[in-house]
């Protein structure tokens, strides 16, 4: 199987973002499946200098890799992770709860607060005591890292920094650095940085837009290269903090990207920041004016956008060039690195429908397969439709009275193990209430996991183990292979025209066994099935597939629909399946943003 992950920048030596003679040709090293297995598990890869990097894959793990050579693997008990991060030389990792743990060695100007940074190693996972330690009450909900300083917004909107100050860390002071974190500003509701930005882009809960820390070559956009060591308003920019998408800093130049996909950039030099010219104020990139940009990522003078269509664009510098301008000014005028290009990708990555994810470190970047699954989107607007529900749950206690939830009985008791009897009895029995439950639901729904100081207290009344042991997908791959608790059929007459109706053989049908609430979930044209049944016909337990698709191919159709992924045994014709399906998303009305496309297009890439 082909790898999935490539490597460009600077590895071992001097090594050229693009090949010199030719800029669109990506200088990439494939990574092999001997050096990273199972490429297809992977949500996330960070990096910063040196040629250390930490992969967190779909399973809650979390994998460190040094020079290229796996180190050690790593879990934090009673955690679930929500999201790593990359500084210089160190990580650091958020958890649903709300805590922060750090991977670091030797933290470089307290990049990490830890109190005694000088016993940090790479073996160990530790925990940063200002967060997490209970009575501080000081929950995490986002993180930025830039060069050797670390931001923190906590759940009440408080931003914290701390790290290599000298007026840049944005506490007002000019203090050499912050080992332990010092408060930034309040009222935050995001924040965004560049692993070599050495400043901070804050958008306020009043949808303000603010940046503070070094300003070299006019990266804040103020208009000026003066560093500012308190947040001050970005002008100049006809945006709202909520019309932001992400912003990333570089060490000479910043991107901002909205959620319409436009691009602005800053910069002194314009050699980096994309749009030709000077600029102390952010202004557009043109080259990107009639594409929608979806993803940007700064290295430290790398920068990588990509387009809706799953198109790779990029700018900056050769690493050579960082040791040598005299003679990239050569280059620049012939090759227009100035001015964004477009990257000829490796050819696993060409087919539009196999989604790219990146990220960039100081002077290298990682190219790697997004395969995220679409199913907790479905379970979630199943939830939120509020219809087709089968049971209640009745809260019925001293804070509640006679409080009836509806619920999908199966989805419940697959999640819990237990009967919807046994789970209204606990609940009542600990006083549990309607917001509490709601709580819950969303976890059995799709995985979302807030408040976690009442999700324990119910998973623990429950004697359900927290962290849950399994998410969703893998619940609902288990539920594909239980037989008996399978509650509907699909019916298919293929090969054959369907007569009239009241005039069809019933005998002729093969049968599909699925559970109805998978069909709800994952298919829009079931669910309009459904919608136009009497309420005599609801009552049945059967419907029939018209769309003249083989049996083989309906059946991984539905597979799919549990596993969200495409597997063909050895019996299947690959190019058969991949004719018959290719019209799925619009035929069975899938999700938007479904990953369908990407596993069919794998059945005729890998076989």
């Amino acid at each position: 199987m082909e790898s999935l992950i490539y490597v460009g920048g600077q590895k071992e030596s001097i090594q050229f973002l693009f090949d010199p003679l030719d800029s669109n040709l990506p200088k990439m090293t494939q990574v092999s499946n001997e050096q990273i297995q199972n490429q297809r598990e992977i949500k996330k890869i960070v990096s910063g200098n040196r040629q250390n990097f930490l992969l967190w894959r779909n399973n809650n793990t979390l994998e460190f890799y040094r020079k290229g050579k796996p180190m050690k693997q790593f879990s934090i008990k009673n955690e679930i992770v929500k999201g790593i991060y990359s500084g210089y030389t160190t990580y650091l990792i958020l958890t649903e709860s709300g805590n922060v743990f750090s991977l670091s060695e030797k933290a470089a100007y307290h990049e990490v607060p830890l109190d005694d940074p000088e016993n940090s190693t790479f073996d160990e996972i530790r925990p940063i005591p200002f967060f997490n330690e209970e009575e501080n009450n000081r929950k995490v909900q986002s993180i930025a890292m830039s060069g050797w300083s670390s931001y923190y917004v906590c759940k009440d909107g408080t931003m914290y920094g701390n790290g290599f100050n000298k007026g840049r860390l944005g506490d007002g002071t000019k203090n050499a650095h912050q080992s332990k974190p010092v408060i930034i500003y309040k009222s935050v509701s995001r924040i965004f940085s560049g692993v070599q930005g050495y400043c901070v882009f804050i958008i306020t809960t009043d949808d303000n837009i603010l940046g503070c820390g070094s300003n070299r070559c006019g990266r804040l956009g103020i208009g000026n290269t003066k560093d500012c060591s308190s947040p001050i308003n970005v002008p100049k920019l006809d945006l709202k903090g909520s019309d932001i998408l992400d912003i990333s800093c570089a060490c000479e130049h910043t991107v901002i990207l909205t959620n319409e996909g436009k691009t602005f950039s800053t910069g002194q030099s314009s050699d980096y920041n994309g749009t030709g010219t000077s600029a102390l104020y952010f202004n557009e990139i043109s080259a990107f004016k009639d594409k929608k940009i979806i993803k940007i990522d700064t290295g430290t003078f790398i920068t990588l956008a990509l387009t809706s269509q799953n198109e790779l664009y990029g700018w900056g510098f050769s690493t050579e060039e960082f040791y040598s301008r005299n003679e990239f000014k050569t280059k620049q005028k012939n090759g227009k690195w100035i001015l964004p290009i477009k990257i000829n990708l490796p050819q696993v990555f060409q087919n539009n429908s196999l989604p790219l994810n990146f990220s960039c470190a100081t002077r290298k970047y990682f190219l790697y397969m997004d395969l995220n699954s679409c199913v907790k989107e479905d379970f979630r607007n199943l939830f939120e439709s509020k219809k087709y529900y089968d049971s209640i749950i009745s809260l019925s206690n001293e804070k509640e009275s006679n409080n009836e939830i509806k619920i999908h009985k199966m989805l419940v008791e697959l999640r819990t193990k237990l009967k919807i009897d046994q789970i209204q009895k606990v609940l009542n029995e600990n006083n549990i209430n309607t917001e509490e439950l709601k709580l819950f639901l969303k976890w059995i729904y799709f995985d979302e996991i807030n408040n976690s100081n009442a999700l324990k207290k119910i998973f623990n009344f429950l004697n359900l183990s927290y962290p849950p042991e399994n998410g969703l997908e893998k619940d609902l791959s288990r539920l594909f292979n239980d037989e008996d608790s399978k509650d509907f059929k699909i019916l298919i007459k293929e090969d054959e025209e369907y007569e009239e109706e009241g005039e069809e053989d019933e005998e002729a049908f093969e049968e599909i066994p699925v559970h109805k609430i998978i069909l709800l979930a994952r298919s829009g044209l079931f669910r309009e099935m459904f919608e136009n049944l009497n309420e005599k016909e609801k009552k049945i337990n059967q419907i029939k597939d018209y769309s003249g698709k083989s049996f083989e191919s309906l059946e991984l159709l539905i597979k799919y629909f549990y596993t969200d992924k495409i597997e063909l045994t050895a019996d299947d014709d690959p190019e058969l399946i991949f004719e018959e399906l290719n019209d799925s998303i619009e035929y069975y009305l899938l999700n938007k943003n479904s990953n369908f496309n990407t596993e069919l297009n794998k059945c005729k890439t890998f076989n």
